[in-house]
């Protein structure tokens, strides 16, 4: 039962934090095609990447307090693994939209 509860505990922390950075993310811009479509000069790419970036450590904060409360080392691994994974997919998608290569 035991393990159980642990494999629940870690697919929790890593479930809940992708949905928090993507949350984050949407809360804070606007679509990767919205990014493509009107971002038209470097200021307008490094607001975006502000942005981004106060997703993201407010991403990692919620892993950070999901293992805290949780008071388990293996479940802040998998919380910050969520989060990282889903950073790293979004982050690449604007990324994307900023080259015009989306």
């Amino acid at each position: 039962m035991a393990d159980n509860l642990q494999g629940l505990k870690n697919a929790l922390g890593f479930s809940v934090s992708m949905i928090a950075s993507e949350h984050w993310i949407s809360a804070s811009m606007s679509s990767p095609w919205s990014v493509a479509k009107f971002a038209q000069n470097e200021k307008d790419a490094a607001q975006i990447w502000k942005l981004f970036t106060e997703a993201a450590v407010a991403s990692v904060i919620g892993s950070l307090i999901i293992a805290y409360l949780m008071q388990d080392g293996e479940v802040l691994f998998w919380s910050l693994a969520g989060a990282g994974a889903t950073l790293f997919f979004v982050g690449s998608q604007y990324q994307r939209a900023l080259q015009g290569t989306l």
